[in-house]
């Protein structure tokens, strides 16, 4: 990633966090491995392009990142989706065990299935809230550690609605008094099954959450929402606050179900199994909505049955199939047309018969690569602040000193060097904070023949995985 790149991400969320309620996590900056839930094998898989050849289908590169079979393991019944937090913590709603599972791999040894590396953090039975979690279908996070859950009504149990996670005690979980609420309850909701079906929710860039309705009666049209907080009162339930954002042109009766956003206010969204295609939608004009003619055929497959989309960093546009047989693909708009139509711009990232583990793919997220903050020029003499950020807490950190960028070079399993490889040098060595940073100093002498430009770039991770970040420059002035 480049520090333009950087630069517009950081405009982008400083604008977002100024006057919005929700500050958006997704799409990360940088990505890394695919996690994604399992309902037949009733845990989650871990997914690494270890050879970086584009795929996960390659020998040792699917491990169980989480089990219900676990001695002592937490018990799922159909998790239906999945986000990875800020903090490197994976959550999972089960829409029969109505839970939300927190799941992170503190031992390093790249899963969650060791003895405190999982908890409920939700339990719509216990939690003091009184909330009832009644079929959880989709899930965000945000850069406070909000978690959204996407929350259908089940027969006369629980409300649509977009529900509300905070562990504001830090104690783990948001079971207490207060920390679960419900912020938005769907205006046509309620009543009659179907009236609205809430699936995905993402938080977007522009500070707003977004979700897919797929009702099933007329109550609700049918379509992407926003969700704008315009009081901030700390919830959307107030008149003027929902509003339909887009109606994707399909051709016949729509199944709404996954939604991605990406920084640049892209918007993919799936039909689950009627039209069995990925349109994509920008509000161009800044209108409020997207229109028809703001909305284009990304992708389709009538074999396919999408359960989700999510976005890497790569440009990639992945989608999630649980049909026969079961695959991930991952879409590029090469030629910039706006979609991923043309010869070479699908291929399968993962393929059930293909890859040596079989997976019956429902929800997916992906981890956070590491990230290096763009570092402020700094004169002879001064000090360079400089700022890692891990995959999750106390995760090894190593910055490297480089006479300058270089050009791109993959490194397997490691990723690419973009520094110059004939000049580098280890300059810090060091351990994640609980915020997963790894943050140090550079003085730099007072001397006028230091003055130039020179490059850093990060190494992070664990007994599993170590990973190098993005490049960034340093120029002494």
């Amino acid at each position: 990633m480049n520090l333009n790149y950087s630069a517009a991400v950081a405009a982008c969320m400083f604008a977002a966090s100024a006057g919005a309620q929700v500050l958006p996590l997704l799409p990360y900056t940088r990505t890394f491995d695919l996690v994604v839930v399992d309902s037949t094998y009733d845990g989650v898989w871990r997914l690494s392009d270890f050879n970086q050849d584009g795929d996960y289908n390659d020998p040792g590169e699917i491990i169980p990142f989480y089990s219900d079979t676990t001695p002592g393991g937490i018990a799922l019944g159909n998790p239906a989706c999945i986000v990875a937090g800020p903090d490197g913590t994976v959550y999972v709603a089960d829409s029969t065990e109505d839970i939300v599972l927190a799941l992170r791999d503190g031992n390093g040894d790249g899963d969650a299935n060791d003895p405190g590396e999982y908890h409920v953090f939700f339990h719509s039975v216990t939690s003091a809230s009184g909330i009832v979690m009644a079929s959880a279908q989709g899930i965000t996070i945000d850069l406070l550690g909000r978690v959204f859950v996407a929350v259908a009504n089940a027969g006369t149990v629980g409300q649509d609605m977009i529900l509300k996670l905070e562990d504001l005690d830090a104690d783990g979980d948001a079971d207490d008094v207060g920390e679960a609420s419900v912020y938005c309850l769907i205006p046509t909701g309620g009543g009659v099954v179907g009236n609205s079906i809430p699936t995905k929710v993402v938080a977007a860039a522009d500070g707003n959450l977004y979700y897919t309705d797929v009702a099933s009666t007329t109550a609700t049209t049918k379509g992407v929402y926003r969700l704008a907080d315009l009081n901030t009162d700390g919830d959307c339930s107030d008149p003027g606050e929902v509003t339909l954002f887009w109606t994707p042109p399909f051709t016949a009766s729509p199944f709404y179900w996954s939604l991605a956003v990406d920084w640049a206010l892209n918007f993919y969204v799936t039909d689950h199994s009627t039209n069995r295609t990925v349109w994509r939608g920008r509000d161009a004009d800044s209108s409020g909505s997207i229109s028809a003619a703001e909305s284009t055929v990304f992708f389709t497959d009538t074999a396919a049955t999408w359960w989700d989309v999510v976005l890497r960093d790569d440009g990639a546009v992945l989608l999630v199939n649980a049909s026969t047989p079961d695959r991930v693909t991952a879409c590029f708009d090469l030629n910039q047309d706006g979609d991923a139509l043309d010869a070479g711009e699908s291929s399968l990232a993962y393929a059930s018969g293909v890859a040596p583990t079989a997976i019956s793919v429902r929800g997916a997220a992906l981890l956070r690569a590491p990230l290096f903050d763009p570092i402020t020029p700094v004169g002879i003499g001064q000090t360079a602040n400089l700022v890692l950020h891990a995959v999750k807490p106390g995760d090894l950190s190593v910055s490297i000193f480089s006479s300058g960028l270089g050009p791109v070079i993959p490194l397997p399993p490691w990723g690419n060097v973009e520094i110059d490889p004939l000049s580098f040098v280890i300059y810090g060595i060091g351990i994640a904070d609980a915020t997963a940073t790894f943050a140090h100093t550079l003085a730099i002498p007072a001397t006028p023949s230091v003055i130039g430009n020179y490059a850093f770039q990060g190494w992070c991770g664990d007994a599993y995985r170590l990973f190098l970040s993005n490049a960034v420059s340093l120029t002494v002035q």
